[in-house]
Formats: structure tokens, C-alpha cells, sequence
């Protein structure tokens, strides 16, 4: 356990008590004389220290500050101790860490699916700024009295065009594998597989490649995620689209992860939308020319017409084992208040005037009179020669409530490229999770010109080894993706 010091003297700070300690810094409690508020202090430990360290520490104030966004830690200040250190005064949550929460249970799918969207904004937002987290896991997720999740311990953040990353320290449960074995350069999609791995813990209680009762050291934990697939969750009431999503997130090839934060916020949102939840707001800053929605935010915020509206996870799906169930704030993400309605509140605002109420039930009763009336008629004329009919109409209405055309809302998945020869002649088709339709794609040829195709297969006159690379394009623009791997003939 690391040596926790003696909390120091700090102008304008009152202390209050210990809060925890680090590897490499101590975090205390203090109480902020003007303004009046309480404030977690994170103190470096020792005051002779490495001279990166040093410059972490402080770029991780700097880091913090920058990143103004709703689920990332808010810094105050900082500044030095009276004995030397470096500290960052921050906002202080006084809820657990999800770490600490994770110890009484695993969290239900509803929360994850919404912890998801949350921390994915922040993430997006942390990128659009140019720079890596680096760290996520459970423990750097801290909730505020709200409920609402927070990222925090940007220590070894960087931008994205830094390549010293000799310092950068690493979690190995839930690092990428590219990050562990140095085979390439952090990105984007390196946080993205941290974020994926964060989920999976909350759904099942530990990490992917961590085993109860086996070899959990790090140089274990390495070789299982850089040799064997991502396991499933194992629970019932986890959706076959999540298992997928959170299958692809944690593909060793970081070319079949989710491009972007955003991208794997909406599929989250997708999931959402199977499940018939409300949509979790994905929050990102807008633009000095924004006058409406986000571009990004638009699928999460907005209903899709003609499906019905969210609410708790269906009853009819396999239950899984018991989870805890963390009911959602009654305000949004983005600060704003539900309608009262969907709040549950009742006050004269909400209220209808009596004579209103009951001049309405009037109405109603009038018109299901007279619908039930015609009704009956209709049914009397049709139901002898047209019966079959009816219940095939029904059973498809039910079955496009019952399945929400999901694929929409997910990127396409990784292209599998087949090609066959015949004599001189090269024909290449390919299949991919998630097509749509509407799909079209991109033909990278050996010379490097490219084709535009509108069918998912080519042919090309070649005496020799003949290759291609595919790109799949959504008519929305949505979702773009990488090259394929090549296929050949």
C-alpha cells in the first residue's frame, strides 16, 4: 500500500479528513473558505521527484481544466503546498467510484447502456480536444450525488500526435492489446477499447481477461488479451447486439473497433432503442454556428417515429443474475429538466382544471362509443373472408414494433472479402455484420485507383495475383470506416 502523508497546510483550505491515496499522490478533503464548498485536493507525494512526474502532474491540472464537460472531474485550481508539492484542487464527489460500487454487485444493463452513452461523450470530447485518456477503468469513474458519472485521473493523458509514451504507465486489465505490447501507437480507438472493457467489468463484476480464482497477474492478464477472443458476459438479459458491440470494441485489431466515442455512443443508443429505453444523452460542446441538435447528439435526443416509447427493459427476455438498480435522475444529462409528466410531478401546472378533466372523459367516452360501434361493423363484413389476412397484418405490425431495424444505427462490421479465379478472370464478393440496403462501397485496386460499386461484389481481368481492399459507405454519410484486410485470387 502506498505511504499516505500528512495532509499539508494550503492557503484558503480548510482539512477535513483523508479521502485515499494513489501511487503516487495522496487525495484529502478539504474545505474551501471562499467560496464556501468542499473540494478534493490531490496532493503529490514527496517533494524531491521525478522531473517528468513533475511535469505530468501539472499537465494533468492543465488537461482537466481544459476539458469542460459534464462527466469529466471539474478542476479549481492549483498550485504548491506549503511543504513543496504540487497539488490540483477539483469538484468533490462524494458518491463511490464505480469500483467501489462494483464490490456490492453487478450493474444492470439499463445503467451500463446509460453509464455508456455518459462517459462515451465525455471521451468524444476529450478527443475532439486533441487528447488521450489513456487510463479509463472503473476506479477513475466517480459519480456525483446525482448519480451521474465523471471521468477523472487524466495523469497520463496525452495529445494525439505525442509518441514518447515511455512514461505513460499502464492498467493492464484494461489497457489495449496495441498499449501493452507497444505494436502501435495509442489512438483513439485504444481509449475506446478501455471504455469497452470498463462496460464489460460493470456487466460482470471483473475485468475481460481476469479469471475468479486463476492467474490474474499482469504478465497473465497480457497474454490472455493479446492471444484469446473477448469472452462473452454470459448473462441472458444482455442483449445479442451488446455482446456484439462490446465484442467488436475489444477486437485485438484496433481497425474493428468503433472508429470514434460517437460512433459507439449511437450503437449504445441502438441498443437503447431495441430495448425500448428512453435514449441517454450524448453530450459534446456545439459549435459557435450551432442553431439546432448536434449533428452527433440528433439520434440520441430525438424519437424515432413509429416505434413506441421507451420504457424498462421488456420482461419477456432470459433473466440474468441480480443486479443492482440505480433508478435515473430526474434531470438530464445536459442539465435540463424533464417534463414534469415524465418526471412524476403534479403540481397546478401539470394539473388539468376539473370541469377540463371531465368535459374530456366525455369526449373519450363519446368517441370510443362510436369506434367500437364501427368497429364491430367492420368486423362482421371481414372476419369470414378475410381472417388469415388480419392476423398476418397483426403478426407483422407486432414484429416491427417487437424489431427496430438496429442496423441503422450500427457501424457495419468487419468486411470478409472471398475471390475466386477462372482462367484470367477475378471475381470478389464480401459480407459484413450490419449491411443495409442502401449501402455502397469503395474498391481499392492493386495499382491504388479506386472503384465505386453499388453491389457487394467485383471482377477484374488479371493474369496474376489479383487483391482488393473494400470500404463500405453509408448513404447517410454515417459510420466511415477503414480499408478492409485484402482478399485475393
Amino acid at each position: 500500500m502506498p505511504r499516505h502523508l500528512a495532509a499539508p497546510r494550503i492557503t484558503g483550505l480548510v482539512y477535513q479528513r483523508d479521502l485515499g491515496a494513489g501511487g503516487f499522490a495522496d487525495v484529502y478533503l478539504y474545505q474551501s473558505i471562499s467560496p464556501k464548498r468542499l473540494v478534493a485536493v490531490k496532493v503529490l507525494r514527496g517533494t524531491e521527484m521525478d522531473e517528468k512526474l513533475a511535469k505530468r502532474f501539472a499537465s494533468e491540472a492543465d488537461v482537466m481544466a481544459e476539458l469542460e464537460h459534464p462527466h469529466i472531474v471539474r478542476v479549481y485550481g492549483a498550485g504548491i503546498t506549503s511543504d513543496g508539492r504540487p497539488y490540483i484542487e477539483m469538484a468533490y464527489y462524494p458518491s463511490e467510484s464505480l469500483a467501489a460500487a462494483l464490490k456490492r454487485g453487478p450493474f444492470s444493463v439499463q445503467d451500463v447502456l446509460r453509464i455508456g452513452v455518459q462517459l462515451a461523450s465525455a471521451v468524444e470530447a476529450a478527443h475532439r480536444a486533441g487528447l488521450l485518456h489513456r487510463d479509463i477503468k472503473p476506479a477513475n469513474v466517480l459519480t456525483d450525488k446525482y448519480g451521474y458519472p465523471a471521468l477523472t485521473d487524466f495523469g497520463i493523458a496525452s495529445r494525439l500526435n505525442e509518441t514518447d509514451d515511455e512514461d505513460a504507465g499502464l492498467s493492464v486489465p484494461w489497457a489495449a492489446p496495441e498499449v501493452m505490447f507497444g505494436t502501435s501507437p495509442a489512438d483513439q480507438r485504444s481509449d475506446i477499447y478501455s471504455l469497452g472493457a470498463t462496460l464489460w467489468q460493470l456487466l460482470v463484476g471483473r475485468a475481460p481477461f481476469q479469471i475468479p480464482g486463476g492467474d490474474n497477474r499482469a504478465a497473465s492478464i497480457m497474454m490472455r488479451t493479446r492471444d484469446l477472443a473477448a469472452p462473452p458476459t454470459g448473462r441472458g438479459d444482455v442483449p445479442a447486439s451488446l455482446e456484439r458491440l462490446l465484442g467488436a470494441t475489444l477486437s485485438k485489431d484496433p481497425r474493428f473497433r468503433p472508429t470514434s466515442a460517437a460512433d459507439f455512443a449511437r450503437a449504445l443508443n441502438a441498443v437503447e432503442d431495441e430495448l425500448r429505453l428512453r435514449p441517454t444523452p450524448f453530450t459534446v460542446e456545439r459549435g459557435p454556428d450551432d442553431t439546432g441538435l448536434d449533428a452527433d447528439t440528433d439520434a440520441s435526443l430525438t424519437h424515432r417515429p413509429g416505434t413506441p416509447p421507451r420504457e424498462d427493459v421488456r420482461a419477456d427476455r432470459e433473466p440474468g443474475p441480480t443486479v443492482r438498480r440505480v433508478p435515473a435522475p430526474v434531470f438530464g444529462a445536459q442539465g435540463g429538466a424533464q417534463p414534469a409528466q415524465e418526471a412524476g410531478l403534479d403540481d397546478d401546472r401539470t394539473r388539468a382544471h376539473p370541469s377540463a378533466r371531465l368535459i374530456g372523459g366525455l369526449v373519450l367516452v363519446g368517441l370510443l362509443v362510436v369506434a367500437s360501434i364501427a368497429g364491430t361493423a367492420w368486423w362482421v363484413r371481414h372476419s369470414s373472408d378475410a381472417p388469415s389476412t388480419a392476423s398476418a397484418q397483426s403478426a407483422a405490425a407486432v414484429q416491427a414494433v417487437q424489431q427496430p431495424d438496429l442496423a441503422a444505427n450500427l457501424p457495419p462490421g468487419p468486411v470478409t472479402i472471398s475471390c475466386r479465379r477462372s482462367g484470367n478472370s477475378v471475381s470478389c464478393s464480401w459480407s459484413y455484420a450490419n449491411a443495409l440496403d442502401t449501402d455502397t462501397y469503395r474498391v481499392l485496386l492493386p495499382d491504388g485507383s479506386q472503384q465505386a460499386v453499388e453491389a457487394p461484389s467485383f471482377s477484374h481481368d488479371s493474369a496474376g495475383q489479383f487483391c482488393i481492399q473494400v470500404k463500405v459507405v453509408r448513404a447517410d454519410g454515417r459510420f466511415p470506416g477503414d480499408w478492409s484486410q485484402k482478399g485475393c485470387a
